[in-house]
């Protein structure tokens, strides 16, 4: 089956948007060079978008607008997971003092939807809305383990080659064991594989019909978290978490 039909006028677009935040902003000309588009159908672009409000001009070029802040916080806000889980990843933050985080799965990608950050929580690298691999983090490994077979290969045929440091699992073999072993014991870790020397516990949050909606995790230092104790106690404040956003998830359903 071929790819579905596009229109070339909203692909190119949303590249000159998407260009514009690759470049923390830039000029009409800079852009023509960097997408190998004619200058008058750049600027013909941008000042449409800037009409629209989607684009904005400052003084050292054209940028994304809040705009599009606005529609993500909109479509968040109303994510039935983020209004059960936002309570519960501050609390793991403040308990644990470390950087919590929510994700869900969007168009093959993990999504963070929150990070809150505790007393001694690392500078987190990330931000609201990054998309990244699922199988380079624990969240998404959370994720990945409790998807239908055949769509968790779909997603690993198409990006689970990305290699985000020298710790990232892409082998499929070495992957698919660790998400038999992420499935039975409720939880996943990463070991530097998504941030050098960080390590993550997540679990998934999985409703009644074994559905999976997101994950949840805490992030630390490897130094901080590897010893036993330190990470028993980060792996039940997760999984304790979960199980309230579960909870939490399937009263707001009714």
């Amino acid at each position: 089956m071929g790819s579905p039909k596009t229109i070339a006028t909203i692909e190119k677009a949303f590249g000159v948007v998407e260009e514009l935040a690759r470049m923390d902003g830039g000029r009409a000309t800079d852009l023509a060079d960097r997408l190998e588009m004619p200058i008058s159908t750049v600027y013909d672009h941008l000042t449409t978008l800037e009409q629209l409000e989607y684009v904005v001009e400052r003084e050292d070029g054209y940028h994304p607008s809040m705009r599009f802040l606005k529609l993500g916080a909109e479509r968040r806000s109303k994510l039935g997971l983020y209004g059960s889980a936002a309570a519960e990843v501050a609390g793991l933050a403040d308990e644990t003092g470390e950087l919590a985080s929510l994700m869900i799965e969007e168009h093959d990608r993990g999504v963070v939807l929150s990070l809150e950050e505790g007393d001694r929580a690392i500078d987190p690298h990330n931000f609201v809305g990054i998309r990244i691999p699922l199988h380079t983090t624990a969240l998404g490994k959370a994720i990945l383990a409790h998807l239908p077979a055949e769509r968790r290969a779909s997603i690993l045929d198409r990006y689970g080659d990305r290699k985000l440091t020298e710790r990232t699992i892409t082998d499929r073999e070495t992957l698919e064991s660790q998400l038999e072993r992420v499935a039975e014991r409720g939880y996943a870790v990463d070991r530097g594989e998504l941030i050098v020397g960080v390590l993550c516990v997540a679990t998934p949050i999985v409703d009644t019909d074994d559905r999976v909606h997101g994950s949840i995790c805490v992030c630390g230092p490897i130094s901080r978290l590897r010893e036993a104790d330190a990470f028993e106690r980060i792996k039940d404040a997760v999984l304790q978490a979960g199980n309230v956003i579960e909870v939490n998830l399937g009263y707001s359903a009714l």
